[in-house]
């Protein structure tokens, strides 16, 4: 019977890649092709650094043929399927409760689901009462429509262009100007048109 490890930090499986990766014969660069990702960031994932990003770990461990297990049940169903998962309702519950940076966290897995989809998820408007937000979202679906060679949701013509450039990031913590500039200098056309500005980088998952 073989026994097993449990990998409770980030150092635990950062050594666990490393040494699959040389029985396998792998470079680094070698398993950052095969999964899709930097050798930096594979430098970072094997060295245990703690700000990894999960989607590429699990790249990572999908392309060495390694798998995670846990003995509690994964949840199911549509608040844990980003591609069925209530936009609409998910921002309106994240505004009410302040929850900004989470939101933006949220703005990415809009958009991210929507290109896998094949399709802007928010075919309505999401009614949301904060215009800078409703802006936002207008921008990603147009974005995604536009990325997809669709045409946008009627929903997002609606939707004015906000009277002072806005930064989702600026509504949890202070951005500085160089940021605010580099920011504005990446952000999509379909986003900059509503005066919202996003680097296209923080929509990568997508």
């Amino acid at each position: 019977m073989k026994s097993e490890s449990t990998i409770d930090t980030p150092s635990a499986a950062g050594a666990l890649i490393r040494r699959q990766r040389i029985s396998q014969g792998l470079t680094q660069q070698a398993l950052a092709d095969a999964a899709g990702v930097s050798r930096k960031f594979l430098i970072d994932l094997e060295s245990g650094h703690e700000r990894a990003e999960l989607g590429k770990a699990m790249e990572v461990f999908a392309a060495l043929g390694l798998s995670l297990a846990t003995a509690t049940p994964i949840p199911r169903g549509s608040d844990h399927d980003p591609e069925r998962r209530d936009y609409a309702a998910t921002f309106a519950d994240l505004l009410a409760n302040r929850d900004f940076e989470f939101a933006i966290k949220m703005l990415a897995d809009y958009a991210s689901a929507s290109l896998k989809a094949g399709k802007p998820l928010l075919q309505r408007s999401p009614q949301l009462k904060d215009p800078q937000w409703s802006a936002a979202l207008a921008g990603i679906t147009n974005y995604t429509a536009h990325r997809l060679n669709q045409p946008a949701p009627a929903w997002t013509r609606r939707i004015k262009p906000l009277k002072h450039p806005w930064m989702p990031a600026d509504s949890y913590r202070s951005v500085r100007e160089p940021m605010k500039k580099l920011t504005q200098s990446e952000t999509p056309n379909e986003l900059a048109a509503l005066n919202v500005f996003i680097r296209e980088r923080s929509l990568a998952t997508a």
